[in-house]
């Protein structure tokens, strides 16, 4: 009841409506008890007495009962469905909101597609619990409380034989609900794993049929897919179930009803419109009493999907803010790491012991083998992770003392595995600044040497560029994120091999548009290839999560480190391959 009053916590700020809706549901359900007292009149009356007076008033009651009735449902069902959609939207909405705060090192140990449907299909399984099952419980409740005061007013004695029934209904109930929400939990998982399944395939789709494995993926999908329909099977039985047992159990009880009444009709102990009274509210009873069955079944299902949901809003994000925390001031002479440790797992440090100083406009190049720690220590920077001891500084301030968002202000990024959105080139070197005018993107897009494929693409600025900028080749989806880069105007820059995946053409452009992003900037550059950083003011050689060597390109070279290794065993590489061609020509 906790978790669902947590649920239904979304529904107060459409209080309002909630309340009005349930005065209409009242009306409803008052119009219920009138109907079934109705029967003793028009039989009493009516056919026994042949009251004329009686039946010209009779039928002009009907018609108003059920004018009264019908506006009633139209009104209340028609605002608690809109209530429910406005409280899902809500929760869809905080839920998403709360995805943006969690750290990468949350999404790297998460499928998307599991993700995405928690964001979806969790929340719509929850849809008719804040808005129908709130109806019909609200309903259906106030319409048994009505038809059992006729009842009760008809014939005490027969009411309570019909009330020893509801006990045992009762136990059928709650056993049925609980064993239907740990069957609705595990299919919505199944669900979520397929989700996972079509959202890799999709997106994979040359690899899977660069190799060949169609059929493979293919089976795998429908391994997910039946077993999605196997628990979505054992669902339906179980909600089916619930019908005919409560059906069943009623008949008992109103052939013992027809039985012991009838009795005391033939006695004349009462009349044959009071009883016929009663058995109209009473057959009228097991209607709502059937429907909050299923109500029940529904918050069950409701509740698994709330337990997936809540369960990703509760996850605490990695990085956050102190409270009250300062924003940080512009970078003015040198960030600073001291004594950084870092540790994906405890006991198993990625980074250990690194301390340097990178003075403000200095550019630092970072080598090493991979899984040296080189990418580790740069997302330390922005605080995609947070580190395991020492600190790191920007002019003397822990970045853990500011807030996280001055601090990546006045970061730039820029990535080996460019990430473009589905949308037009504009808005895409415009993220982040909107509101940017056209004359300042294409400013951005010149400096980035882009701007002339782009006004080649058939739209110029306001080309879609597809799902990922598929539609453009690797260089002219890496000029488009540095002038990205550049429109964000950044006082720190991070290069993570923004040229490693590029042919030699592209990576000359790519190189030009770069040296005009690093221009006047403080920049850490993760380095593939070391031709590219021959004039850094500082070179980090790193091995194995700690700094073996820094200095000078020239500096370490004459040391004759790790660095010259790297240097001599990529330009060995260079030249061997150059004497081949020329040895072929």
């Amino acid at each position: 009841m906790d978790l669902y009053r947590r649920l239904l916590a979304y529904l107060v700020p459409y209080k309002g409506k909630f309340i009005l809706a349930s005065i209409c549901m009242a009306l409803v359900s008052a119009t219920s008890g009138a109907a079934a007292l109705i029967i003793q009149p028009i039989l009493d009356d009516i056919f026994m007495r042949r009251d004329q007076a009686m039946l010209s008033l009779l039928p002009m009651g009907v018609v108003a009962i059920y004018l009264i009735r019908g506006a009633g449902r139209y009104w209340a069902s028609m605002l608690m469905q809109v209530i429910g959609q406005q409280a899902v939207r809500d929760i869809r909405g905080a839920l998403f909101r709360h995805l943006q705060t969690l750290s990468p090192g949350f999404y790297s140990s998460r499928q998307t597609g599991q993700l995405m449907s928690r964001v979806t299909n969790d929340v719509q399984v929850i849809q008719d619990s804040v808005s129908i099952v709130v109806y019909d419980i609200v309903r259906e409740s106030l319409t048994v409380v009505a038809l059992a005061g006729v009842l009760f007013y008809r014939d005490p004695a027969l009411a309570l034989i019909a009330v020893v029934a509801l006990p045992p209904s009762g136990v059928l109930i709650g056993r049925l609900g609980r064993a239907l929400r740990s069957v609705s939990k595990t299919a919505q998982e199944r669900i979520a794993a397929l989700n996972a399944t079509l959202h890799e395939t999709i997106t994979g789709a040359r690899v899977v049929q660069a190799f060949g494995m169609e059929e493979y993926e293919i089976r795998r999908f429908n391994e997910g897919n039946h077993a999605y329909f196997d628990a979505t099977r054992r669902m339906i039985r179980i909600n089916e179930l619930s019908s005919p047992l409560l059906e069943f159990i009623a008949a008992v009880g109103i052939a013992v009803i027809i039985w012991y009444g009838g009795s005391q009709v033939i006695e004349g102990q009462t009349t044959v419109g009071a009883f016929f009274s009663f058995m109209t509210a009473l057959f009228m009873l097991f209607v709502p009493i059937s429907k909050l069955s299923r109500v029940y079944n529904k918050i069950q299902q409701a509740l698994a999907a709330a337990v997936r949901i809540f369960e990703l809003m509760d996850t605490q994000p990695l990085i956050t803010g102190k409270p009250g925390a300062p924003e940080l001031a512009p970078l003015r002479h040198a960030i600073e790491f001291r004594e950084v440790r870092f540790e994906y797992e405890e006991g198993r440090p990625a980074l250990d012991s690194v301390t340097f100083t990178v003075r403000k406009g200095q550019v630092a190049a970072f080598v090493g083998a991979s899984g040296a720690g080189k990418t580790t220590l740069v997302n330390l920077i922005p605080r995609f992770y947070d580190v395991t001891g020492g600190a790191i500084a920007f002019d003397e301030v822990d970045i853990r003392d500011v807030t996280v968002r001055s601090l990546r202000a006045q970061i730039g990024i820029v990535t080996q595995e460019t990430f473009l959105f589905h949308d037009t080139i504009r808005n895409n070197i415009a993220y982040g600044r909107q509101d940017a005018p056209l004359e300042e993107v294409e400013r951005a897009a010149r400096a980035a040497f882009a701007h002339d494929f782009i006004i080649e693409t058939p739209h110029g600025y306001d080309s879609p560029i597809g799902e990922r900028g598929v539609k453009l080749s690797g260089g002219q989806r890496q000029r488009l994120a540095i002038a990205r880069a550049i429109m964000k105007d950044p006082a720190v820059l991070i290069l993570d091999e923004a040229t490693s995946a590029l042919d030699t053409e592209s990576e000359l452009m790519v190189q030009r548009a770069l040296e005009n992003l690093m221009r006047g900037r403080t920049v850490f550059v993760i380095a593939h290839r070391l031709s590219t950083i021959l004039h850094a003011d500082l070179i980090v050689a790193m091995d194995r999560g700690a700094i073996a060597e820094m200095g000078t390109h020239d500096e370490l070279l004459r040391r004759g480190g790790v660095y010259q290794k790297l240097f001599e065993l990529q330009f060995k590489g260079a030249l061997n391959h150059a004497r081949r061609q020329e040895a072929q020509r």
